[in-house]
């Protein structure tokens, strides 16, 4: 009796771990597929990457922070 659960139970771990590695290997090769058509795709269809804006100019006149300091004190 016990033998024979024994070998059922064996007999189910290896049905389990032949379905996840068959899941596994078949995972695996979607995404290589998946990576590949992309790649294709990125090449016909190119990403256009919006250019950076001029940056504006930091200015170390301290007649723009006077300024700042002036509205805040007078409550603007």
């Amino acid at each position: 009796m016990l033998n024979a659960q024994l070998i059922n139970g064996i007999n189910a771990m290896c049905v389990g771990m032949s379905v996840v590695f068959s899941f596994l290997v078949i995972l695996v090769f979607a995404i290589s597929i998946t990576t590949k058509v992309v790649n294709y795709l990125n090449k016909l269809f190119p990403v256009i990457e919006p250019q950076a804006k001029a940056s504006k100019k930091i200015s170390t006149d301290d007649s723009e922070i006077a300024l700042a300091v002036a509205l805040a004190k007078k409550g603007i």
